[in-house]
């Protein structure tokens, strides 16, 4: 799994909701952000196919 080089800055009123659903699934608040955007990465792939990666490192 490769770092990443930013932080993620948040609406506050969401921070809180994503910490209820973390603790709900028994995620860490990382994990729970992670699973919603392969969940996000998946339905957008159903509607518009596979999304394409360039040939060497990904940055």
């Amino acid at each position: 799994m490769a770092d990443n080089p930013f932080s993620l800055r948040m609406d506050e009123t969401v921070m809180a909701k994503l910490r209820i659903l973390a603790q709900a699934n028994s995620r860490s608040i990382n994990k729970e952000i992670e699973f919603a955007v392969k969940e996000q990465i998946k339905a957008y792939e159903r509607e518009n196919g596979p999304i394409p990666l360039p040939d060497g490192p990904v940055r």
